[in-house]
């Protein structure tokens, strides 16, 4: 994996500098484009990431005059129990967004069962929002479920039985978590499964199948309780990507974001991806 951070320190101008950090591994692209789509991985930024850092000069507007910064492990000054993700990532299968945080100390625990010979990657999308007590299974749990006996003799000191091949094991594939994913405390999410933008995990659900954009489920198994807006708001809000915007224009859009007058929101935001269609 090749990192490659363009350093602010020390910069003056007026010009703001931006800081971009590349991701690239040839096989994690190849996944990601597998299951997502080429045209879908392209646009996402969960495997290239470009953030527009603010000048000293710009910092009027930020909250307690700080940058919002994504490679900062604790966003909440003398609070340790919320981290932002990616900067605590060591395993080349996990693939995290920009400020996707968990409300725990550490986030790899969560992640069980990932190892490197089933080729497996969990990759999660930008701004996620995961509870305590998430558990993120992996494709290593699954056991040969087309034999008389699902016992896996093979990783087990003594007995005499050949790992079984790949077509023999019940393997489901990459896990993927789109952006702006609310997954609430205690749910767990099981091998394979793909999560859209702006999906909602009910509290203790178990997650076997995909869960389509901006939508709620709920239980175990679980199922979808209803979709959070209408079409048109969904549709203008999976063109809008507001995630990819710089730090500071999504700053400016927070109001909207936050806004629960929905028909003003889609009102809005409708515009703004008109005025971004117009620029193209």
């Amino acid at each position: 994996m090749v990192k490659t951070l363009a350093s602010h320190a020390g910069i003056k101008g007026s010009i703001p500098l931006r800081v971009t950090i590349l991701f690239f591994c040839a096989d994690v692209a190849q996944q990601a484009e597998h299951f997502l789509g080429k045209e879908e991985v392209g646009s996402s930024n969960l495997l290239i990431s470009s953030i527009k850092v603010p000048l000293k000069k710009e910092m009027k507007n930020m909250k307690d005059g700080k940058i919002p910064n994504p490679n900062t492990i604790y966003p909440i000054a003398g609070y340790d129990k919320e981290i932002y993700v990616k900067p605590t990532i060591t395993n080349k299968n996990i693939i995290v967004g920009d400020f996707t945080y968990i409300a725990d100390s550490e986030f790899e625990n969560h992640v069980t069962h990932l190892y490197d010979f089933n080729n497996d990657k969990l990759i999660i999308g930008k701004f996620c929002q995961i509870a305590s007590g998430v558990e993120f299974i992996m494709n290593g749990a699954n056991h040969q479920m087309n034999a008389v006996s699902t016992f896996p003799f093979y990783t087990l000191e003594g007995w005499e039985q050949t790992p079984p091949s790949v077509d023999d094991l019940p393997l489901k594939g990459d896990t993927i978590i789109g952006n702006d994913v609310w997954i609430g405390q205690n749910a767990t999410i099981l091998p394979g499964v793909h999560i859209g933008d702006g999906a909602i995990i009910g509290a203790s659900s178990v997650v076997g199948h995909d869960v389509e954009p901006y939508t709620i489920v709920v239980g175990n198994p679980a199922k979808v309780i209803r979709k959070r807006f209408d079409d048109k708001l969904i549709q203008i809000m999976e063109e809008l990507k507001w995630w990819d915007l710089s730090i500071e224009e999504i700053n400016e859009l927070i109001p909207t974001l936050t806004s629960s007058n929905l028909e003003k929101v889609t009102e809005d935001l409708a515009q703004r991806v008109k005025s971004k269609k117009t620029l193209r």
